[in-house]
């Protein structure tokens, strides 16, 4: 089978909110992985499957205790780095008796694992989302499963000509779908840039409620793409005419950090990790709740349309044919990297 889901990769597992002094699973890139803090603070992850008869150790009865997941099928015992250290029966334990460790890195909130051989794992960069875990910003996050392949969800992102169609009458304007791109790649880096500045747009209800702006804005998007998994879209919502000065200082804006995990679950599945961070009222729960509110109905929105194409995609005839616009050369480099990082031709992710 052929695979669309790079190894050797960092992807996100999961917020570090989710993970605490118990057990918890998840899969990514097809790898079934447990996950659990341990008493001095930090996370560990091992495979999800009992050496002895693959009985998943996220299933009851299994427990936690001390660091020590006891088996709740046969009693195999496992310290936090994978090692089996008690059998029912014996007092040998066999020295192939030991679960898949895998790295893990927690940084601006988020956990990464890495999926593929753990010795490359230190060597290779995770990309920075720092607003994530500053308090000059205030976030708000979710989480929303995704019934289709996590390549979908990139060309998603990467063309937000999507939003005046797709998310009207909340984030969609006519502008965004009106107004060119352009589009840079940073291939030593491996990096995706698309920027979209409008500088006469009508103001959306996602921005006019919560900055307080009405009317016309100059609005900007600046989306900087990491393949296979971080996605960041710079928001900059102004009154019109207003630019940031030349020593970079930007008083008179709202800015606004939309971060996207996007990790694989399954070769036709994909964890939607998204964020949004502010730099303005950051003390006030009444923004918090409408852009969470307002963010979770557009990332449903695309849930929707992703799920059904993932259907098309899955079921039309081997070598169909796209058409792709200037719109899409963000989506088509974002396509190569990934196709570089896979080692395959530009075709194998679809």
């Amino acid at each position: 089978m052929t695979t669309t889901i790079p190894r050797e990769q960092w992807y996100v597992a999961a917020y570090g909110v989710e993970i605490r002094d118990e057990l918890f699973h998840r899969t990514i890139a097809g790898e079934s992985i447990l996950f659990w803090r341990t008493a001095e603070g930090t996370v560990t992850a091992v495979s999800d499957r009992c050496v002895h008869r693959r009985f998943p150790l996220s299933q009851a009865p299994t427990r936690l205790v001390d660091d020590q997941v006891i088996c709740g099928y046969h009693g195999f015992t496992y310290g936090s780095d994978g090692r089996c250290t008690a059998v029912p029966g014996q007092t040998r334990v066999p020295r192939t008796a030991r679960l898949t460790s895998y790295p893990i890195r927690e940084q601006d909130s988020l956990v990464w694992v890495w999926i593929g051989d753990p010795a490359r794992a230190a060597d290779t960069p995770i990309p920075r989302a720092p607003w994530l875990d500053d308090p000059a910003w205030t976030v708000v996050r979710g989480l929303e499963p995704l019934a289709a392949r996590f390549g979908l969800l990139v060309d998603n992102l990467l063309d937000l000509s999507h939003e005046t169609y797709l998310h009207g009458g909340s984030i969609g304007t006519p502008e965004v779908a009106g107004t060119p791109i352009t589009t840079e790649v940073d291939d030593e880096a491996g990096v995706v840039h698309v920027s979209r500045h409008m500088d006469d747009a009508e103001c959306p209800p996602f921005y006019a409620r919560s900055t307080g702006l009405r009317g016309r804005i100059s609005r900007w998007q600046d989306i900087e793409y990491t393949p296979p998994c971080l996605y960041l879209l710079h928001s900059r919502i102004a009154p019109v005419g207003s630019v940031p000065r030349p020593d970079g200082t930007d008083p008179d804006a709202f800015h606004v950090e939309v971060v996207y995990a996007i990790t694989p679950e399954t070769e036709h599945s994909t964890h939607d990790f998204w964020m949004v961070a502010r730099d303005f009222a950051l003390d006030d729960a009444e923004v918090s709740a409408f852009l969470a509110e307002q963010n979770r109905a557009v990332v449903r929105q695309d849930v929707v349309a992703l799920d059904v194409l993932e259907t098309v995609v899955a079921t039309d005839p081997e070598g169909a044919q796209e058409l792709s616009i200037n719109i899409d050369t963000g989506g088509l480099a974002a396509r190569r990297l990934l196709a570089r990082q896979l080692g395959a031709g530009a075709g194998g992710v679809r």
